[in-house]
């Protein structure tokens, strides 16, 4: 009877990384990126009242063709931390899109993560280069290096 619960969890976290695996990555720069950060400093937002100090984005990740599964989403989360620390992101903003609530048939969730940088956590050199960044993109300059 063990062995049956062991294979169970087994098969349904495989099924789990599988879905995981057959959804897609976006991500759209919004400001420079930064030293990576540890994935264990960072911090989880649900809801941009709950920043308390000043910030900028650093870009938007968007993790699509989600099974809206709870152990699926949790792995997305972790995933979209993961991508977020590398580009040096305090923190991520979580949101979601749910095509359920477009009457999908098969629906599908996509991730929102906006990756945001603290302003107490860079120099005055950062500060500069993350308003360049935004001046650039107004006047669609930017260009991918």
């Amino acid at each position: 009877m063990k062995k049956l619960g062991f294979l169970s969890s087994v098969c349904a976290l495989l099924i789990g990384c599988a879905t995981l695996d057959t959804s897609s990555l976006d991500w759209i720069p919004i400001g420079p990126e930064f030293s990576p950060a540890k994935v264990q400093n960072l911090e989880v937002i649900a809801s941009a009242q709950e920043i308390t100090k000043p910030y900028g984005n650093i870009g938007l990740l968007r993790i699509k063709n989600l099974k809206p599964d709870r152990e699926v989403l949790k792995m997305g989360v972790e995933k979209g931390k993961k991508f977020a620390a590398s580009k040096g992101a305090d923190a991520i903003l979580l949101g979601q899109y749910n095509s359920a609530s477009d009457g999908a048939a098969d629906p599908r969730v996509t991730l929102i993560i906006y990756a945001i940088k603290y302003l107490d956590t860079v120099n005055d050199k950062d500060i500069k280069a993350m308003e360049e960044f935004e001046v650039l993109g107004i006047l669609n300059e930017r260009t991918e290096e």
